[in-house]
């Protein structure tokens, strides 16, 4: 069945795609308790209405202090990293930083927010539930707000560290996976399943990264104060997402969701990718000697492949939709700093 345009914007129930077991668009208030929660505590917890203004303070800046945690860099006791000059060294930890900030600002524009976008513009049924547009349209509010906060960020690194100039980054490696994902799917319905899972894992993994930093007390304050921040947005944007999730899948009929099932695992393995084209050009640009060498030994390793290891938000996500058995996806076991660790059961 070919799509079907309605004044513009592309409606699921234009298609006649309802459930076929008859839960279809009247099924109402699956998890309307918990979305309400997050709406009515939205004005209390949002950085962007009660916390702007820290945004805006010039905390303590000791150049002494790394703009990046030497713990998580994965060549940190590669011999050739070790045998670079200080300021060298230095200088790979602040572009890693800058780094960090541009793919965050990356991930909220290319995949978080399509995401949403599809879902305030009534793609799927059961989009038009007022919680639903509500707890979205408040995330789409937070996302603009965790751009802005990267964006302060980066200048200040930049400023502080005088960096004049950067190179151009690789295109994120979660959206080129996309891009390939979408360029096997003829049909629009399916690159919209696509896009809204490939949104869906990154607001309920992205608390993985951002913990890496905001749980780190020996980098600059300000880079931990945004990361906590954003953190603090991202745990609850893991719970509107797991809710307004499950209320689309359980109207969706059988073929989409099996392209939910299918798109779920290469998804996950895109999230949790470590981008080794980015750490090399931030070798390369501080001019430590033997960045091809550090990289190759970096591809031949398991841990330095993968980024993000906590996949617990993902996780509850499977088993609210009852999916845990059937996405082929290998979690690994969850670092014992996450805040879910043993929360699963």
């Amino acid at each position: 069945m070919r799509d079907t345009e309605a004044g513009g914007v592309t409606t699921w129930a234009a298609r006649g795609w309802a459930q076929e077991d008859g839960t279809g668009a009247e099924e109402t208030g699956i998890g309307g308790a918990t979305l309400r929660r997050l709406v009515d505590a939205w004005p209390r917890r949002a950085a962007v209405t009660s916390r702007a203004e820290m945004v805006q303070d010039r905390a303590e800046f000791d150049p002494a202090v790394p703009d990046y945690p030497l713990e998580i860099v994965p060549f940190a006791e590669h011999p050739r990293f070790l045998a670079a000059a200080p300021e060298q060294r230095q200088r790979v930890l602040t572009g890693l930083w800058i780094g960090y900030n541009e793919r965050v600002i990356a991930t909220e524009q290319l995949i978080a927010e399509p995401a949403f976008d599809l879902v305030m513009r009534g793609v799927f049924p059961g989009s038009d539930d007022l919680l639903v547009r509500q707890s979205v349209q408040q995330a789409v509010v937070d996302e603009g707000f965790h751009t802005y906060m990267h964006m302060l960020a980066i200048d200040r690194a930049r400023e502080l560290r005088q960096v004049h100039s950067r190179p151009a980054q690789p295109e994120l490696v979660t959206y080129r996976r996309l891009r390939r994902t979408l360029a096997e799917m003829p049909e629009r319905w399916e690159r919209d399943v696509a896009v809204l899972v490939w949104g869906a894992v990154a607001e309920t993994c992205i608390n993985a990264l951002l913990a890496l930093l905001a749980r780190d007390t020996t980098i600059q304050p300000m880079h931990s104060l945004i990361t906590t921040l954003h953190l603090r947005d991202e745990t609850a944007h893991g719970s509107v997402v797991v809710e307004v999730v499950r209320q689309l899948y359980a109207r969706m009929n059988d073929a989409q969701r099996r392209t939910v099932i299918r798109c779920l695992p290469p998804a996950l393995e895109a999230f949790a990718e470590q981008d080794l084209s980015t750490l090399h050009l931030e070798l390369v640009t501080a001019g430590v000697e033997g960045a091809d060498e550090i990289v190759d030994d970096l591809r031949a390793t398991s841990s330095g492949r993968r980024l993000v290891r906590d996949f617990s938000g993902a996780q509850r996500m499977l088993q609210q939709l009852g999916l845990t058995h059937e996405v082929d996806f290998d979690f690994p076991e969850r670092p014992e700093w996450s805040p879910a660790a043993g929360a699963l059961r």
